[in-house]
């Protein structure tokens, strides 16, 4: 485990004397990321198909009698890995907010397609340098928690019809590229709920990001959002 002061990452630290960072805390589990990201938007890891998928040497990877217990990326869509796959069943906050016809979305780094191939399967090979010089690919599926759900996927990554439509049901169904929420921030046309994912190199994430990379992240998204007239209204 890893801490980091003032001395280190100075914005996070600056933040933390004017905005409340997650003081006192306490959550549900902790890990690991796909998980975890259900938990946020469902409250449930239960409902994962396929059922009881194992490691050869007998431990549990994906899911375990509807339990999510690992990382498995989404099943059906078009930049997921080659291993194991995976479909959740059920609601999550994505559903309510349809049926309150209440405009959101999820934005998530390197979610925009690169290439296609001649069917119009996505590729998402966008990929940056990490603060130690390692190339990262942006996308990662795992951590792209409504693409497990039927009712809010997005399989082949398709862009939204408009910049109007951002927010909206069209072709995208919610699940954006990051782009895609500064254009919608810039025209004036912000969701009223956005979840914000960093690309893979920004997200803080150990092995393959760093708390500095994270911040500038941060930092350039908080100052960015705070030269909008929104920022009075904005709640994160």
């Amino acid at each position: 485990m890893g801490y980091y002061d003032g001395n280190t990452v100075t914005a996070l630290w600056n933040y933390a004397q004017h905005f409340a960072m997650n003081d006192n805390f306490f959550g549900t589990m902790f890990g690991p990321s796909t998980p975890a990201s259900f938990n946020l938007i469902s409250g449930t890891t239960v409902g994962g198909l396929p059922r009881n998928q194992f490691n050869d040497d007998g431990t549990p990877t994906g899911i375990v009698n509807g339990t999510v217990v690992g990382d498995a990326d989404p099943k059906v869509d078009d930049c997921s890995g080659k291993g194991v796959r995976m479909q959740m069943t059920g609601k999550n906050v994505g559903d309510l907010l349809n049926a309150k016809e209440i405009t959101w979305g999820w934005f998530q780094g390197g979610f925009k397609p690169t290439s296609r191939t001649a069917d119009g399967k996505a590729a998402c090979d966008a990929s940056h340098k990490n603060i130690n010089g390692t190339t990262v690919v942006d996308y990662n599926p795992h951590h792209a928690a409504f693409m497990y759900y039927n009712s809010t996927t997005n399989p082949h990554h398709l862009p939204p019809n408009s910049v109007a439509m951002i927010g909206h049901t069209d072709q995208a169904n919610h699940q954006y590229d990051l782009s895609d929420f500064w254009a919608a921030a810039q025209a004036g046309n912000m969701p009223a709920v956005s979840f914000i994912k960093a690309p893979k190199y920004q997200n803080g994430h150990p092995g393959y990001s760093d708390p500095l990379d994270e911040q500038n992240f941060l930092a350039s998204t908080i100052n960015r959002l705070q030269r909008l007239p929104e920022w009075n209204s904005t709640r994160s």
